[in-house]
């Protein structure tokens, strides 16, 4: 009777034990997405880096590889995703941030491998569809960039930068209709955004809407846009 108490309450010692270091490593996880919302990144890494010798967890180093690519550390991001992949290989958002690392390195056929994968386990991961959207482009693969951009504006109607981008690579693919409904649709979301102004502007100008390029350009050049300028003397004689 004796040792069933003692084992009993070794259990519960134990349990609060792992209770407060649960605790703990939540709160350095909270303590370090606040760090890194401000920039703080060195202090964002630190308190991971506590967290995970407490508890090798996927959350921490997930947001430890975002905060290294932020700091532009590839090597680290990579090592981080990589870590979370070898112990657990369902893991979406890993694939996803191993994508987004390879394509800032340019390394854009692998970075769609992995957008793939990120895909496959979670089939409405907007921005994975996004972003491989902006992989294939780079690799010149239009009609699949378009289409992915479409996909990720299906599942946010409102998503900015999916009509700009498909707006962009319409126009570069040929589609000047196509690419002026798109940056249209992405200037009446954003009338504040020099880039959509200054790319509609272009498209306008192809098409013969001197006018309207200029009003939009003279719009980019109010926000701030150096390149609208430099369009005006070419656009706006």
């Amino acid at each position: 009777m004796l040792k069933h108490i003692r084992c009993t309450l070794l259990f519960l010692l134990f349990s609060l034990f792992l209770s407060g270091q649960t605790a703990h490593v939540h709160d350095l996880i909270v303590d370090a997405q606040h760090k890194d919302s401000l920039k703080d990144f060195n202090g964002a890494i630190e308190d991971l880096n506590k967290a995970l010798t407490i508890n090798q967890n996927d959350t921490a180093l997930w947001i430890r590889a975002r905060v290294h690519l932020e700091m532009n550390d590839i090597k680290g991001a990579m090592h981080d995703v990589n870590m979370i992949l070898h112990a657990k290989h369902k893991h979406a958002e890993a694939y996803y941030m191993r994508g987004l690392i390879k394509a800032k390195t340019e390394n854009y056929a692998s970075a769609v491998g992995d957008f793939d994968k990120a895909i496959e386990l979670k089939k409405d991961y907007m921005k994975a569809y996004y972003n491989r959207g902006l992989a294939h482009a780079y690799l010149d693969e239009f009609t699949m960039a378009i289409a992915d951009f479409s996909k990720a504006i299906e599942f946010k109607n409102d998503y900015v930068n999916a009509w700009f981008n498909r707006g962009y690579w319409k126009d570069v693919s040929g589609d000047r209709e196509g690419a002026l409904k798109d940056l249209e649709k992405a200037r009446e979301l954003d009338g504040k955004n020099a880039d959509i102004c200054v790319e509609l502007a272009i498209v306008y100008y192809q098409m013969g809407q001197k006018e309207k390029a200029c009003a939009e350009l003279n719009e980019a050049k109010k926000l701030g846009s150096e390149r609208s300028e430099e369009l005006m003397g070419e656009f706006c004689k």
